[in-house]
């Protein structure tokens, strides 16, 4: 059992701050050799744990932002089978219609009441494509405890990677460099070329 009196020397692995043991043999400091890593600062400990190699993605509104939209917040709360059925078809590239979809859902939720599963299930699918926070379970969680703020926001979502998101249009009337990127984003092309 390891007792707390402050004078009692730890093993270097739990109390000594981490060292280049090349560096600290140079009196010199031009002459130690050059480090991948920052100057770590006295008293501080290495962690295990690589930096970060660019931003993590992440949704481009929050959760609760429903009422930055209020269209489709008033729809989704009526008839949340129309804003599924958008959305699906979007995610699903217009291999079934918004219809089939949207009709599918409606008929689970009145039947069963778990029509938030086969949202969740679209949802795990819309983060799979753009890479997003994946984390099934909160996914779930999501669509069970407040569905019609989780589909407003993979709405909203849609909109922001570029997809024409009105009633009626579709897959199949989405632009030809939506269809083919799925919304990925992608730099614009500047006309002419760059000069610089």
């Amino acid at each position: 059992m390891a007792s707390s009196v402050p004078n009692e020397k730890a093993p270097p692995s739990e109390a000594q701050p981490a060292t280049n043991p090349q560096a600290t043999s140079n009196s010199d400091p031009s002459k130690a050799p050059a480090t991948a890593y920052p100057q770590q600062q006295p008293n501080q400990y290495v962690v295990g744990v690589p930096p970060q190699q660019g931003q993590i993605p992440m949704w481009s509104t929050g959760l609760f932002d429903c009422f930055d939209d209020l269209p489709t917040l008033i729809i989704t709360a009526f008839a949340p089978c129309v804003t599924f059925g958008q959305v699906a078809e979007m995610v699903d590239r217009g291999q079934n219609s918004c219809m089939v979809l949207g009709g599918l859902h409606a008929g689970l939720l009145y039947f069963t009441g778990l029509g938030c599963l086969l949202s969740a299930y679209f949802r795990i699918r819309m983060v799979q494509m753009y890479n997003l926070p994946n984390d099934p379970v909160i996914n779930i969680l999501v669509h069970l405890v407040c569905e019609p703020c989780a589909l407003c926001q993979e709405y909203r979502e849609l909109q922001a990677h570029g997809f024409d998101m009105k009633l009626g249009l579709g897959w199949k009337g989405q632009s030809p460099e939506i269809q083919q990127t799925g919304g990925a984003m992608v730099p614009p092309t500047v006309p002419g070329g760059m000069t610089r």
